[in-house]
């Protein structure tokens, strides 16, 4: 992994799932960090990894410009600001799926990132950096059932790029990891060889879930002096997934066509 000695980091969502794996390599990377939340132990579990908490709801204005002002003032101007806060739900379709379900996720995924980045850039440090977490659901596949959920991720997708354009007088780039069947993020199945987590696995091309740790070297290599000439991009992690139609889906669809005549 990349050195972030000497950067401080703010990382949004980050008790738990990517947010939390995310913010124990910073700190193992030798960053100072900090986490926010809305969850009441939220100290302890920054403190298990070496970092520090604020307690923040990402959708709540007020709340987001006092947490970046005092994070500016105990750990100093931000270098790496992740905005990583957001949620999912079980849509079912866009004619059945509640409307204020449809607002909270708009809410947490869109009015969060919006809020971050209308806030943070200006207790920043010039060229740092901002990593929003995207989904391939939004930024090169969708299925049926997630329309929100991928409405949502395609407009932090634009929002991040339009913010590396915004930014970039000051040199602070903007960038998107955009994730995909990754286990156990708290918004996808474990990897337990149940059938969802079989489907699941055979999309990728690699005909298997994603791990945690697979995914934080995006976000790594993205706040390192390594990636200074990275602006604007959507980096999918996605085993493949929407590269095409992976081996693992083409054989079960040939097994499944065995015999029938064309």
């Amino acid at each position: 992994m990349n050195s972030l000695d000497g950067k401080v980091a703010l990382i949004t969502g980050g008790t738990a799932g990517i947010g939390l794996t995310v913010a124990k390599n910073f700190v193992d990377s030798g960053a100072t960090v900090v986490i926010t939340g809305r969850r009441a132990d939220g100290d302890s579990i920054a403190a298990e990894i070496g970092a520090s908490f604020d307690r923040c709801d990402a959708t709540v204005e007020a709340e987001v410009a006092r947490c970046f002002a005092a994070v500016e003032q105990s750990a100093g101007k931000i270098d790496v600001l992740v905005i990583n806060a957001g949620g999912a739900a079980d849509e079912g379709s866009i004619e059945t799926f509640p409307t204020e379900s449809m607002q909270k996720l708009i809410d947490v995924n869109f009015k969060g990132v919006f809020l971050a980045l209308k806030y943070g850039p200006r207790h920043m440090n010039d060229g740092g950096s901002i990593i929003t977490t995207g989904s391939v659901s939004g930024a090169g596949t969708t299925n049926a059932g997630s329309a929100v959920y991928a409405a949502t991720k395609a407009a932090v997708a634009y929002l991040t790029r339009t913010s590396a354009i915004e930014l970039a007088p000051r040199n602070i780039r903007a960038n998107s990891v955009c994730p995909a069947v990754i286990a156990d993020t708290g918004m996808m199945t474990a990897d337990n060889g149940c059938d969802e987590a079989r489907l699941l696995a055979s999309l990728t091309a690699l005909g298997r879930m994603g791990r945690l740790d697979e995914v934080v070297g995006a976000y790594n290599f993205l706040a390192s002096d390594a990636a200074t000439f990275i602006t604007g991009q959507e980096l999918r992690v996605d085993g493949g997934l929407t590269a095409g139609i992976g081996l693992p889906i083409f054989n079960g669809l040939t097994a499944s066509l065995e015999g029938q005549k064309c």
